[in-house]
C-alpha cells in the first residue's frame, strides 16, 4: 500500500523537474554532473519508493537504499571535489 507522504514526495519531485533543470543550467561548480546524478538518483528512489506499493515489492525497496546510498556517495564525492577546487584558489574567476 502506498503512503498519502510518499506520493506527494514524488508529485512534489516531479513538479520541481523544471526548476531544478533551470537553475542547475545557470550553476558553475566543478563536478557538476554529479549533482545531476545525485538528484536523479533521488528521484529514481521516490519512484521506486511507490512503485513498491504495486509491484516487486523486495525489488523495489532494495532499489530505492541503493539508490538513495547512490546519491548519498555522488553528494560527498561532489563536496570532496569542490572543498579541493575551492580551496586551491580562484584559477578561473569563480
Amino acid at each position: 500500500m502506498v503512503q498519502q507522504s510518499e506520493l506527494i514526495i514524488l508529485v512534489l519531485s516531479i513538479a520541481l523537474i523544471p526548476v531544478v533543470v533551470w537553475t542547475y543550467r545557470g550553476i558553475e561548480i566543478p563536478g557538476k554532473p554529479l549533482l545531476a546524478c545525485a538528484l536523479g538518483a533521488i528521484l529514481g528512489a521516490y519512484t521506486a519508493t511507490v512503485a513498491e506499493g504495486f509491484v516487486a515489492q523486495t525489488i523495489m525497496n532494495a532499489l530505492e537504499h541503493l539508490l538513495f546510498a547512490t546519491s548519498g556517495l555522488c553528494f560527498a564525492a561532489l563536496c570532496v571535489i569542490v572543498i579541493r577546487a575551492w580551496s586551491s584558489g580562484p584559477e578561473d574567476g569563480r
